[in-house]
């Protein structure tokens, strides 16, 4: 008996329905290879036709399904695709035939006469793919206008719309534009969309994420949410995005739409970084092949540069695995929410390193470098010579066979290059009056070592007026209470600290200040937070905590015009203070033991000093000697008032 008999035959011992599921799951989520690995002996055996009828289906389609992506035995295929009756799993067959260069067969399977409207846009839609791919772009893209009407296409017109077809005069556009398919499309279209200056002030629709890259690069436009298209409108006629492609081809000759759409940036206080993403496509687009195992890659990432990680899709192992490396950070927030915001976590910096995936285009459309890995069977967007850099200037294009440890670190150290002469962004200006912005987008925050005092001062400036909101109550290490916002440090800054790997108390460990990842959405968690808590926006509000001096670049980026205050202290009597309190005594009572953590600490807060920001330094001695002064310029810089009585009384209470 020959081996793929047994083992097929020991396949219907084992079930063989149960093989199916699981090569369809593999399948649905684009592990092509696997699907095959499980399919062939029941293929290489034939055993086709002894299963039920619904079983043989599902194998059929699978067979066809993987041949269709290359994968599996190509011959056999071609066969069963012929053998099959016209009218069964056509569209999938239509496809795979232009795939094997079978036109008799593709002929066969367009003219059975059971086909309708949608088959007929199908075929159009996949005989325009199938030119694009090869490079033939004036035949391909008109057929491929047809996919608002295919089957087996992801559906991309809202019900609630007309679809208009996309003439070649611009004069005769229709005032909607639907955004379809994923993220980097959408960017490529909106591209193409701008690089034609006709649509300023048109209306956009589709998903809801993509109404922050609306605002961003038309912001004259309108957009509404697919899902909220409302039936009064009737069904006005719509464009469909991905066919200004099209037409921007017709005008310039090229697929790339020949423009940006931001610019890279680098802040004062920032370091080289650079991104990488080992996984890209979705389902079966291509993902196996846009595709590095993540410890692979990290073993050929040089020992001495910092890495973000820009994986949509991170799993915990992933997670984990990264944690553990010294060299690489986790974003502070979910980049699948917000494309505007993940683009702005990218804008800074020193360059990505990725498979064909979203951040191509957000790192290329915003004029960042980027090591493009690029995978055998290359997107149509990058050309005859499968190059990214046809359309992204900043790009340099390396084949993943030729993928090394040698050829990223020659990458980095260019990249890093550019990176250093890329322009700095100047801080906002240091103010002595409060700046012309709302209170809410200016606060103070108030850090210092622990145990220097931080207390007392903030509780003195909320005596001026500052709003601190619920603070935490006093308790025999501090009986005037902490001056400190409860919810800020229960919700924000100690759940950061957690993410970071650090100890939410800011002891040990503490988190590399210089290598802290991206958090683009503090700004608007620390605000909602505190309007929950009753802030109405009238007054400057602030927030006290020692342990800002850990994550002071967070904060700092996320309010770059607000008010710092550092207050300091004789060290002995902090170190004798640190070692009564009783959250640290359960360290040590020795001050020779907190003597290097306030190093630790001194050194994050020379960093804050030297950053730009604006700040002002108090010495607690002075306060607790009864002179208020200090306080005064600071009250200036927020726009309080300054009553030094009410201090000097609120400093005999402290």
């Amino acid at each position: 008996m020959s081996k793929p008999v047994a083992e097929a035959r020991g396949a219907r011992r084992v079930n063989t329905a149960s093989l199916l599921k699981e090569a369809q799951t593999a399948f649905r989520n684009g592990n092509i290879s696997r699907a095959w690995q499980v399919l062939e002996p029941m293929v290489a055996a034939g055993i086709g036709d002894q299963l039920p009828e619904a079983h043989r289906q599902a194998l059929h389609y699978l067979q066809l399904g993987c041949a269709l992506y290359q994968v599996g035995d190509m011959d056999a295929a071609r066969e069963l695709n012929r053998d099959l009756p016209t009218d069964q799993f056509t569209p999938l067959r239509y496809r795979l035939s232009l795939r094997l260069r079978d036109p008799l067969q593709a002929r066969r399977l367009r003219s059975d006469p059971s086909n309708g409207a949608r088959e007929l846009a199908d075929f159009r839609t996949s005989a325009g793919l199938h030119e694009i791919w090869a490079h033939r772009y004036r035949i391909g893209f008109p057929l491929y206008a047809a996919r608002w009407q295919a089957i087996n296409f992801p559906k991309v017109l809202p019900e609630r719309v007309t679809h208009a077809p996309l003439t070649a005069d611009p004069a005769q556009d229709a005032g909607l534009i639907v955004l379809e398919q994923g993220l980097g499309d959408v960017l490529f279209h909106l591209a193409h969309i701008k690089a034609e200056g006709a649509h300023e002030r048109s209306a956009f629709t589709g998903l809801a994420k993509y109404g922050s890259l609306v605002r961003r690069y038309f912001p004259k436009a309108t957009f509404t949410p697919a899902g909220k298209l409302s039936d009064a409108l009737g069904k006005p006629r719509a464009h469909l995005a991905a066919d200004f492609t099209g037409r921007g081809y017709a005008r310039r000759g090229t697929i790339s739409p020949g423009i940006l759409l931001d610019s890279p940036t680098r802040h004062a206080f920032d370091q080289p970084v650079f991104g990488i993403c080992w996984r890209g496509g979705s389902g079966q687009n291509r993902r196996e092949e846009r595709h590095i195992p993540l410890r692979f890659l990290l073993d050929m990432l040089p020992m001495d540069a910092r890495f973000l990680a820009l994986q949509f899709d991170l799993t915990e192992a992933e997670r984990k695995i990264l944690q553990a490396d010294p060299r690489c950070e986790v974003p502070l927030a979910d980049i699948t929410q917000d494309p505007a915001q993940t683009i702005d976590m990218i804008r800074p910096l020193a360059g990505v390193i990725s498979v064909d995936s979203a951040n191509w285009h957000m790192a290329g459309f915003s004029g960042v470098p980027l090591l493009a890995v690029m995978n055998q069977t290359a997107h149509w967007f990058w050309g005859p010579d499968a190059d990214a850099a046809s359309v992204f200037p900043s790009a340099t294009t390396l084949r993943k066979e030729d993928l090394c440890a040698p050829a990223i670190s020659d990458w980095i150290a260019e990249a890093r290059s550019q990176w250093q002469a890329r322009p700095v962004a100047p801080m906002p200006l240091r103010h002595v009056t409060p700046p012309e912005l709302p209170p809410e987008a200016r606060p103070l925050f108030l850090t210092g070592l622990p145990r220097s005092g931080t207390s007392m001062v903030m509780r003195a400036l909320a005596g001026q007026g500052l709003w601190l909101g619920d603070t935490i109550p006093g308790n025999p290490d501090n009986p005037e209470g902490y001056a400190e916002n409860r919810a800020l440090r229960e919700t924000q800054l100690k759940p950061l600290l957690s993410l970071l790997g650090a100890d939410p108390r800011g002891i040990a460990p503490l988190p590399r200040t210089e290598a802290l990842p991206p958090c683009p959405a503090l700004a608007r968690r620390l605000l909602k937070t505190i309007r929950e808590e009753g802030y109405d926006g009238r007054q400057p509000w602030g927030y006290k905590d020692p342990k800002l001096s850990l994550l002071w670049p967070l904060f700092a980026r996320a309010f770059p015009q607000a008010t710092w205050v550092v207050v300091t202290r004789e060290r002995d009597r902090v170190l004798s203070s640190i070692a009564k309190a009783s959250f640290m005594r359960r360290h040590s009572t020795s001050p020779e033991f907190w003597k290097p953590f306030c190093a630790c600490y001194d050194t994050r807060l020379d960093a804050l000093r030297q950053s730009g920001v604006t700040l002002f330094e108090i010495r607690a001695e002075t306060l607790m000697a009864g002179d208020p002064s200090p306080l005064e310029p600071v009250c200036k810089a927020l726009g309080l008032g300054y009553d030094p009585e009410i201090a000097r009384q609120a400093l005999k209470r402290g």
